[in-house]
């Protein structure tokens, strides 16, 4: 065959591998980058219309079960009871179990505090609440929980007061702000999220978390729609989602609103007179999704270019090895010709094998995963989820498609199996040495058999063993040439272990040489007689099935290479 007809054969090839590569990789990224943002602000106004729903009932909860509490006090107590001091002190200290009130005040209709039970007694004193906005509430409409104010103590509070039914006189508990702003302290999304409750003039009735002290003028258009219409600025789908929760037809709906950078959720409370504000970064949502599509991307790449790789140079090697046997050809005959092409690729197919399906499982390994965790997400809520499944099934099918071809390879010399297996280490030596025997005898080698009748089998990867064996004693063939003799050696060792000795007459390995005989790509052959990776792979082979392999050179001549392997008793 021509030079340029290996350069065009070389060239397909890898125009093949590098599409075959590429193509569901290229298909991956562009799905996920356009998909990703949407999916993400799809699930944050999911998330804090659940939230900003949860944190309303708790509040709405918290400053009933407050107004309440004290409703029952006045239907219980008189006026006569409630203002003596000691009864007004048991009192307190029974109802406030949770620490949530810090004080109980009783007043007259003419706003004069009559009793005190607190830690404010002295400051408070002989106090007048008439001219206070939350005590006219009281007599007007008989109960009122008021904004956060500073008030005669001159530290933020809010108070919670109702009156008897003759309103001749006001019960008043202070709330515990801190307790009260610990509602919050759970509804935030994302590290830099943020959420507060405002009144309608848009002052703070609980700390920000990004410690703002006002509301930005796009914060206070979100306070517009109080009047108890349901406002929802969002496509008809999230509309949807969010009607799930059985809020959409009530006054004082949900209303989520999507920025540029942001989407803010907000609820009216305590009749219209709070609203809860809560944020979300959509950038902080994102950093899960990007660091999972990065991660796959690298994986995917970091895999594929392994696998170009390998895939070009045993290319390159097979188109040399090929060309070797057409010059052959023409001096030996068809027999002999066709003969030495057959143990080549056989020989090759097995490094090719053993190199290629490692990616090739990396590859399967990562789209599998993929593929399970695709059906975990909600197919109503995330988009093109279809076409991600095609990805990872196109995905698949394309390492089916290579892997098959490298079975085919593996079919010149032996059969593939994954499966650890109880093999008898002297009938696996003598099985391989069937694969080359006829080429020994071509090559006048002599094999000496010297398997010990006592060795015991173990759990190991036939298949994979047997390609070192066949690496080593294919050296070792090479290396003696005419008249050599190769010993085959088993025996049990201590410690339950089996030694194998591959030995032979040549000429040994030169000291300079034993320490990096399996250093990848050394090689000791003329160029174009080796690629210097059988040792390597034989030697990554051992140690993954948990032995050792090792090489010396002979005191009568030649080298040995040992290997140890553990047994492993099945089952």
């Amino acid at each position: 065959m021509e030079i340029d007809n290996y350069r065009k054969i070389r060239l397909r090839l890898t125009t093949i591998f590098v599409v075959l590569i590429t193509a569901p990789l290229a298909i991956l990224v562009v799905m996920t980058t356009n998909s990703l943002r949407e999916t993400a602000i799809e699930k944050i106004e999911v998330s804090l219309a659940r939230l900003i729903e949860h944190k309303m009932d708790v509040v709405s909860l918290f400053l009933k079960e407050k107004e309440d509490l004290l409703h029952m006090m006045v239907g219980m107590y008189p006026i006569s009871y409630l203002g003596k001091q000691e009864n007004l002190d048991d009192l307190f200290i029974a109802v406030n179990k949770t620490g949530s009130i810090v004080d109980l005040h009783v007043i007259d209709s003419s706003g004069r505090q009559l009793a005190y039970t607190g830690p404010y007694a002295s400051s408070l004193e002989g106090k007048n609440y008439y001219d206070a906005p939350w005590f006219q509430h009281v007599l007007i409409k008989g109960s009122h929980v008021s904004d956060v104010f500073l008030g005669f103590r001159n530290v933020p509070h809010f108070v919670v007061a109702v009156a008897d039914p003759l309103k001749t006189y006001i019960l008043r508990a202070t709330i515990n702000s801190e307790q009260f702003n610990k509602l919050l302290l759970s509804t935030q999304i994302g590290p830099h999220g943020d959420s507060f409750i405002v009144n309608r003039e848009g002052r703070l009735q609980t700390p920000s978390r990004a410690g703002i002290t006002e509301l930005s003028d796009e914060d206070r258009r979100l306070l517009a729609p109080h009047e108890g219409t349901a406002v929802f600025q969002r496509q008809e789908e999230i509309v949807s989602k969010t009607s799930e929760l059985g809020q959409l037809d009530l006054p004082g709906a949900t209303s989520i609103v999507k920025r540029q950078e942001s989407v803010v959720a907000t609820r009216w409370v305590k009749d219209g007179e709070w609203c809860i504000i809560v944020k979300a970064l959509i950038e902080d949502s994102l950093d899960p999704f990007y660091a999972l599509r990065n991660k796959i991307i690298m994986i995917i790449v970091f895999t594929s270019t392994i696998f170009l790789a390998l895939a070009l140079l045993f290319i390159n090697y097979l188109l040399r090895r090929i060309a070797e046997e057409d010059r052959q050809r023409a001096e030996l005959g068809h027999q002999m010709m066709q003969m030495e092409k057959m143990a080549t690729v056989g020989r090759l197919a097995a490094g090719i094998a053993h190199e290629i399906n490692n990616p090739l499982q990396m590859i399967t390994s990562q789209a599998g995963w993929i593929g399970e965790l695709l059906p975990e997400e909600d197919r109503a809520q995330v988009k093109n989820i279809t076409e991600y499944e095609k990805a990872v099934e196109q995905i698949k099918h394309h390492v089916r498609r290579a892997g098959t071809i490298t079975h085919r390879l593996l079919g010149f010399s032996r059969k593939i199996s994954a499966e650890q297996q109880n093999v008898d280490i002297n009938e696996l030596m003598e099985e391989t040495v069937s694969f080359i025997e006829r080429e020994a005898q071509y090559n006048n080698v002599t094999i000496v058999r010297n398997y010990s009748p006592s060795l015991t089998t173990t759990m190991t990867d036939g298949p994979q063993l047997q390609q070192v064996f066949l690496n080593l004693i294919n050296n070792a063939i090479d290396e003696i040439g005419p008249g050599g003799v190769i010993e085959l050696t088993t025996a049990m060792e201590k410690e339950k272990s089996i030694r194998i000795d591959i030995a032979d007459n040549g000429h040994g390995i030169k000291p300079e040489n034993l320490k990096k005989i399996f250093d990848p790509f050394f090689t000791t052959k003329a160029p174009g007689k080796g690629t210097g990776l059988g040792l390597y792979i034989s030697y990554d082979i051992v140690k993954k099935l948990g032995g050792t392999i090792s090489v010396a050179n002979r005191n009568s001549g030649g080298a040995v290479f040992t290997i140890v392997l553990p047994v492993i008793d099945h089952g």
